[in-house]
């Protein structure tokens, strides 16, 4: 899924402009995966809410800028001397613009993200 487009993202950040198109769906991926199952809806570049879009792009940007890679375990990002645990790769300021615009649900339990309404007993 991917919810902008490579000429999008150039217009917003002209100094990222040389890129892989694959980390544009990375990003979208990584932002999706935070807004709970009970405000997903089906979304691509065409209909994705604004704050989704802004979100997903400023995503690709963070992980641009710290050369962020994609890791399916938590490990340690070594750089020369230097060395860091990674513990999330997710852009604070990602998250700000989704829980600000009501995608995350702040001050409740985590399961709460995940709520689906089944309905019993409609017919």
């Amino acid at each position: 899924m991917t919810f902008f487009t490579k000429d999008e993202f150039v217009a917003k950040y002209p100094e990222w402009n040389n890129f892989e198109d694959w980390k544009i769906e990375g990003a979208c991926e990584k932002i999706y995966e935070q807004i709970g199952l009970a405000r997903r809806g089906m979304w691509d570049k065409t209909n994705v809410p604004d704050a989704v879009k802004r979100a997903s792009m400023e995503q690709l940007r963070f992980m641009l800028e710290y050369d962020i890679p994609f890791i399916d375990y938590k490990g340690v990002v070594k750089a020369g001397e230097m060395q860091s645990e990674l513990n999330t790769p997710i852009s604070t300021l990602a998250l700000t613009i989704l829980g600000n615009n009501g995608y995350l649900y702040r001050g409740n339990p985590l399961n709460s993200n995940m709520s689906i309404g089944v309905p019993f007993g409609s017919n």
